[in-house]
């Protein structure tokens, strides 16, 4: 029987409701660096290997003897790099493609299986859910279909990893930018917006804007700085 591996550190997939289609697919999960390892995949030796999202470098003795895929939230080559969908926001999209993307040497920079369009609006936990539904159907078309992938086209722009740095909410910032802050990073496992209020920190999330007002939960703790 065909075996996949699907490599994921955040839950957000893996916790993600699958169809009975996707349920029929021989799957081992793999959530920690250690168990992502030759000598654990020789054993499976699965056709695919997914990546909905991984922290870690994957060694290239990997996605040489296997293939790999990983999903990106940028209409690539446009957006290569870290921070897809909080640079996105920021730049003022409202809808990104899922690209399923065969991983090489270069970041971000392997050909193309697959995309499909999601929507950018609400806080990033919601944007996550709607990010698994695209990345289980990119899943079963390639595992179903057998894809070939195609090599990217257009002009490449790297996008920076943010930090939580960037998250420090600025007084030159309109309404829609801070609302568009705030929300961005509005998901498990991320830091929140904030605001430094001298030996205090704010942070902000589940933030609304309506008529011209924006609404968000705040949490007060002392400053560690």
């Amino acid at each position: 029987m065909t075996s996949y591996v699907i490599a994921s550190s955040q839950k957000w997939f893996s916790t993600h409701f699958k169809s009975e289609e996707y349920k029929k697919l021989n799957i081992v999960e793999i959530n920690n660096k250690e168990d992502l390892n030759l000598s654990f995949l020789k054993k499976i030796n699965p056709k695919y290997i997914f990546f909905p999202h991984w922290n870690w470098k994957v060694d290239s003795n990997i996605y040489q003897q296997y293939e790999c895929i990983v999903f990106h939230t940028a209409p690539l080559p446009y957006g290569r790099g870290g921070s897809p969908i909080q640079n996105m926001i920021l730049n003022g999209f409202n809808e990104s493609p899922v690209c399923a993307l065969k991983m090489t040497d270069i970041i971000d920079g392997g050909p193309l299986y697959q995309t499909l369009m999601v929507s950018l609006d609400g806080k990033l936990s919601d944007i996550f859910l709607r990010i698994s539904d695209c990345i289980e159907k990119l899943i079963l078309q390639i595992c179903y279909k057998n894809l070939t992938p195609v090599e990217q086209s257009g002009n490449i722009v790297n996008f920076k990893r943010l930090s939580r740095l960037d998250n420090e909410l600025l007084n030159s910032y309109s309404l829609t930018q801070l609302y568009d802050r705030i929300r961005m990073v509005d998901a498990e496992g991320y830091p929140h917006a904030f605001i430094n209020f001298g030996k205090y920190i704010i942070d902000f999330s589940d933030a609304k804007l309506f008529e011209n007002n924006l609404y968000a939960q705040i949490k007060i703790s002392e400053n560690a700085d």
